[in-house]
Order: structure tokens, then C-alpha cells, then sequence
């Protein structure tokens, strides 16, 4: 599976590339504040705004989600450190990978971007958005996150994220 895997390499966001787009992929959010792992990704972002190494912030996630709505959160948390409305965009229906990456580039017109998440993420990201034809570069991000979050994560990867990544470019979804 070296194709969902990836290849290419995995940036620090002070050596990162530039991109107009950064995407910053939901995940759960808990009690209206941002869980370890999205905070994470949002820190991430955020040096990559700060840094001009992004124009813009796709906040990418699900707005009706279980543990709440991802959106409202990221976008709240960004604001709150001081990035411009003006710099954010939000996709509410952003509710897999897949999906993230196609709308940013079906809905956003985005073509070059910084995709945003923990290194067992990223790269599969980067791999399903080339798939979709954008010109994408991974960008590490870190997580305060427990050893059994990682260990829940890694499994969650694996056994059900690349698989289905799999099954998704061979439909053509």
C-alpha cells in the first residue's frame, strides 16, 4: 500500500513549503474545546499562517458531529489567537480525508496546499489529494495525546483508514 502510504516527505511547519491553503482536518472536539489531536493540527496551522508559509486556513471537518461541531471549534480557537476571519475558510462536509481533500478542490478552487495532521495521517492525506490531483505537501503535526490514544490511532489507521483509502481511489468515490 505504498500508494495510500505515501511517499515524499513529512514537513516541519517552520520547513514547510509555501501554499495559499493549509487544511486543518477535524477530529474530536470535547466540551466545546478542541481534542488533542485537533489542537495539535490547529497549533500547526496556525505557525504556518504566522510563518507565511499559508495564506489561508481550511478548517475541514463535521459540522454535526458526535462529539460536537468540529468547525465552530477550530474556527473559535484559531480566532481567538488571532487569525483573521478574512484568512479562514470552513468546510462543514469535509467528514473523511477523501472528502476534505476533493471539496477543498471542487469547492474552494484550491490547487497547491498544506495538509495538516499527525505524521500517521499526513502522509495518507497527501497520498489520497495527489490521487485527486492537487499539489500537496504534508505537514507534521504534534499531540499531547495519552499512549493509549496514540496505540487507538495508529490501530485506527491501519486496520480501517488505509484500507478504505484504498478502496476509495479504486472506486474512483
Amino acid at each position: 500500500m505504498t500508494g495510500i502510504t505515501g511517499t515524499g516527505p513529512l514537513h516541519l511547519p517552520a520547513d514547510a513549503p509555501s501554499a495559499p491553503v493549509a487544511i486543518a482536518f477535524g477530529a474530536s472536539v470535547l466540551g466545546g474545546r478542541p481534542g488533542s489531536f485537533v489542537e495539535g493540527r490547529l497549533e500547526a496551522s496556525l505557525q504556518l499562517y504566522r510563518l507565511g508559509k499559508a495564506e489561508k486556513i481550511l478548517v475541514s471537518g463535521n459540522q454535526g458531529g458526535m462529539s460536537g461541531d468540529e468547525i465552530a471549534v477550530m474556527t473559535g480557537w484559531l480566532l481567538d489567537r488571532g487569525v483573521p476571519e478574512s484568512a479562514l475558510l470552513t468546510d462543514g462536509a469535509g467528514l473523511d480525508t477523501y472528502l476534505a481533500c476533493r471539496r477543498a478542490r471542487d469547492e474552494f478552487g484550491v490547487e497547491r496546499v498544506l495538509l495538516v495532521s499527525q505524521f500517521f495521517h499526513a502522509r495518507r492525506a497527501a497520498a489520497l489529494a495527489r490521487h485527486l490531483g492537487l499539489d500537496a505537501d504534508a505537514v507534521r503535526a504534534e499531540c499531547g495525546c495519552t499512549r493509549r490514544a496514540w496505540v487507538r490511532n495508529l490501530a485506527r489507521e491501519y486496520l480501517l483508514s488505509r484500507p478504505k483509502a484504498a478502496l476509495d481511489i479504486a472506486r474512483g468515490r
